[in-house]
């Protein structure tokens, strides 16, 4: 079968094999540890990763890793790992309560991603689009991006979008998510993918791919309608989309 057709169908399955039980249910993509009840969480992380197929793309190639749950105490509450051509591991440092909607989704849309463009990519747009993914947090995440813009704490996008390391205040994270969530309002779940794609594979820097997927001829442009977003309340419904 086709590798791409069969992600699908793996995806699919568990959605209609309800015969099963809950705890002896196996993902087709991740193997969880640290939970009483695995077949559960294994349920949880085939869905956000079909999820995640319907609104980007299925990737080619995977490589089932482990996804461990540490139950705390290690200064983060989540972490993906790879070594180029696979993810080695995701390790999630709260319960699975907890993690549901948040960070559980957030360090699987990192091995998704890394799955889909077959490597890693800008570190910006990658914690943009996982914390993009915590649907439990988005609203939040908006609340906090509106607070730390109206404070005077957001530092211009240039000096991050290629940023390759953490900065102290963790405004990649609050910046990207903003960014991404701009993006996908303007042109869509699908249509962010191929500007990632194209960031990462192809001869064209932010500013190029900016240009060429959402037709802004100047970065500053861009960053001005961002702000706009902000100011107007990060509301996707009132955002001018490509597609008319």
């Amino acid at each position: 079968m086709n590798r791409r057709k069969f992600l699908l169908v793996a995806a699919v399955a568990p959605f209609v094999a309800t015969a099963k039980a809950a705890d002896e249910y196996r993902s087709n993509f991740v193997e969880v540890s640290g939970v009483a009840n695995r077949g559960e969480v294994e349920r949880e992380c085939d869905a956000i990763i079909f999820r995640l197929m319907e609104r980007y793309g299925t990737p080619q190639n995977w490589e089932k890793f482990p996804v461990v749950f540490t139950g705390g105490g290690r200064g983060y509450a989540g972490c993906t790992f790879y070594q180029k051509p696979r993810v080695l591991r995701v390790e999630v440092c709260q319960t699975y309560a907890s993690a549901r909607g948040g960070t559980l989704d957030h360090e699987l849309t990192h091995a998704f991603f890394f799955y889909l463009l077959n490597d890693a990519f800008s570190l910006f747009f990658n914690e943009g689009v996982a914390q993009n993914s915590e649907y439990r947090q988005r609203d939040r995440l908006r609340q906090t991006v509106y607070r730390r813009a109206s404070n005077g704490e957001f530092i211009p996008l240039e000096r991050l979008v290629n940023r390759n390391s953490y900065d102290a205040s963790l405004l990649i994270y609050h910046q990207g998510f903003s960014v991404v969530d701009f993006l996908i309002a303007r042109g869509g779940s699908a249509w962010f993918y191929a500007f990632l794609e194209r960031l990462t594979h192809g001869d064209e820097d932010v500013s190029g791919c900016l240009k060429r997927f959402y037709g802004y001829e100047k970065f500053s442009d861009f960053e001005s309608d961002w702000w706009s977003y902000i100011d107007g309340g990060q509301n996707r419904a009132v955002v001018e989309t490509l597609i008319k």
